[in-house]
């Protein structure tokens, strides 16, 4: 990625070295003890705004999809659809039932029908696990013009709306959707020998077909690998470790050895993060389902594996929060409208297309892990992308850093043209991005940027989606096998 790297000592008064030493040393990513963890108390204000993004991101999901399957497109523009965002969709319907947005009986049915579309289709998946891409109007796997692969981290998100809607609809919404998490197969997703030694027993990314128009028949897995510890892997992971059936699983040991290379940042203290992307979104995915919060810090070592700093993936995620915005009130660029309420680098529409930004922390020495295994080697350096910002991007910090989220959300509202009133027709709250020197505004929401806006800010205010995703049998044996003790 492009950029340049903001050295801590820049920020700490020539303490750059000895900090990246201390955080070396430290035996542990833990909160300190006056940080308050979700959920948190907001002023009827700030509520009032909070209730404002949500409804307007769930009008999204709600309103742009197909009737016949029910499922949310992947973007404004398109009738494709995303399972990623799909899995997002399913949680936000119970979201959108407690809050009062749609009735009990209107959320079960929409979710009835996404589940009927998805199992009653055979050609949208393999060895249970689904297709990045489906037609929005019959749920079979699409080909032209899109990745045509089955994705595990797409499935990851999908399964995870799963379990969320089984816990909380029960009756034949539990029926189907448990039939479908059965079915997954995460075992044959399993890189082997074929792959590099680091890399050997971690879930690949995906699984192609040889022959497009044979959805199901002979493939492979692509070369690349969930190996580090940044919330899709992770996530991807942990439903692994989940499985009912023994034949379909991955062993606990996986999920801990997933890497955890260490850097710091100003004062943040350490920080696992992985060198392939910087995007924001990286430490909030996961967040959305699993509790890390009530989680606390994870103990490899009980495992048999080494060189993993014990870790607080909420805390983690809140550090990686900090320097986001940390580095935008710095703002090394130069670019127009950052700073302390306009911050986070994160994947989004720009006006030349897609954007993949990113942030990083500044690496620091591992003495006596091994690079490749434990850690990846590479160093990557800041990619700041034309200056765009994603709404969302703060808006699910709110899981992290409630005040810091609250204040850029109210600061992004005052740009012409990025909200739309959720009141009114059309009205989905923010626009996927904006550029605030420019005024360029995106002419799309979505999906998988709308739904994690629902999820995170319920969480922030209310804890629900954490409740009804680890309330589910199997998302409780996986954490059992982890040895997590998730106390909320």
């Amino acid at each position: 990625m492009l950029g340049v790297i903001i050295p801590a000592l820049a920020l700490c008064g020539g303490c750059g070295v000895a900090r990246g030493e201390a955080a070396a040393r430290d035996s542990v990513i833990e909160s300190p003890k006056d940080v308050a963890r979700p959920p948190f108390a907001f002023s009827k204000q700030d509520e009032a705004l909070l209730d404002e993004v949500q409804r307007g991101a769930f009008r999204f999901l709600w309103e742009s999809c197909d009737p016949a399957t029910g499922m949310v497109v992947d973007r404004s523009s398109v009738k494709t659809v995303s399972v990623g965002g799909v899995g997002f969709q399913l949680s936000a319907i119970c979201v959108g039932v407690e809050r009062g947005w749609v009735t009990r009986g209107e959320g079960e049915e929409r979710t009835l029908l996404i589940l009927k579309t998805l199992a009653n289709e055979k050609s949208n998946r393999k060895a249970g696990l689904f297709y990045h891409y489906l037609d929005g109007k019959t749920g079979a796997a699409t080909v032209e013009g899109y990745e045509h692969v089955v994705s595990t981290i797409d499935s990851a998100l999908l399964f995870a709306g799963m379990f969320t809607a089984s816990s909380y609809f029960g009756g034949e919404v539990a029926t189907i959707a448990d039939g479908l998490l059965e079915e997954a197969n995460w075992a044959f997703f399993v890189s082997g020998k074929d792959a590099q030694p680091s890399e050997r027993g971690f879930i690949s990314l995906a699984w192609k077909p040889s022959d497009q128009k044979d959805t199901t028949g002979e493939g492979k897995l692509l070369p690349f690998n969930w190996v580090d510890s940044g919330d899709e892997h992770r996530l991807v992971t942990f439903l692994a470790v989940c499985s009912p059936k023994e034949e379909h699983r991955v062993e606990a040991e996986t999920y801990y050895k997933l890497r955890r290379k260490l850097g710091t940042y100003a004062d943040l203290g350490p920080i696992v993060w992985f060198p392939w992307s910087g995007a924001l979104f990286t430490s909030f995915f996961a967040n959305c389902w699993i509790d890390y919060a009530a989680i606390g810090v994870d103990e490899p070592s009980k495992f048999g594996v080494k060189n993993r700093i014990p870790t607080d993936w909420w805390e983690n995620a809140r550090r990686m929060v900090r320097m986001h915005r940390l580095k935008a009130i710095e703002n090394p660029k130069k670019l127009p409208g950052w700073g302390e309420n306009l911050w986070g680098t994160n994947v989004s529409d720009s006006k030349d297309g897609y954007m993949v930004p990113g942030l990083f922390p500044d690496p620091v020495p591992m003495p006596g892990a091994r690079p490749k295994f434990d850690f990846a080697p590479e160093d990557m350096e800041d990619n700041w992308g034309d200056g765009t910002v994603a709404p969302y991007t703060a808006g699910c910090s709110a899981m992290f850093e409630p005040k810091l989220a609250v204040e850029a959300l109210r600061h992004y509202r005052t740009f012409k043209g990025v909200w739309n009133d959720p009141s009114k027709t059309g009205g989905f709250g923010f626009q996927d991005s904006f550029h605030p020197g420019t005024g360029w505004v995106a002419p799309d929401c979505v999906a998988i940027d709308q739904g994690p806006l629902v999820l995170a800010i319920e969480n922030a205010r209310t804890g629900k989606v954490w409740k009804w995703f680890h309330a589910h049998k199997w998302v409780k044996d996986g954490a059992t096998r982890l040895g997590w003790d998730v106390k909320r």
